[in-house]
């Protein structure tokens, strides 16, 4: 089954008996943007098609901005794009944002 059977978070938290806690994780740290960042989001912004599906939104605006911010806590997390799980067959596939 895939992951995009389960209508909600709470329908996968039900089936695996597990315990979800919302908290913040990350202490919010003055940050600099590059100015190398910063040019290639106006260029990507300006000249690119940046909002036309799903992928081009996460490709052009999310993935970027998540990876230059990740910079800062690398030793301390991991990320990661597009990772299959395969947990059983019920669990399985690729996860998304809720």
């Amino acid at each position: 089954m895939a992951l995009s059977n389960f209508k909600s978070v709470g329908e996968v938290l039900k089936e695996y008996q597990v315990t979800f806690r919302e908290a913040n994780l990350i202490t919010e740290v003055p940050f600099h943007i590059p100015d190398y960042f910063r040019a290639d989001l106006e260029i990507v912004m300006r000249e690119g098609v940046v909002d036309n599906s799903e992928f081009a939104i996460c490709e052009n605006l999310i993935y970027p901005v998540l990876k230059e911010v990740w910079k800062i806590y690398s030793s301390k997390f991991t990320l990661w794009s597009h990772q299959s799980l395969n947990c059983d067959q019920k669990l399985s596939g690729y996860p998304n944002i809720y």
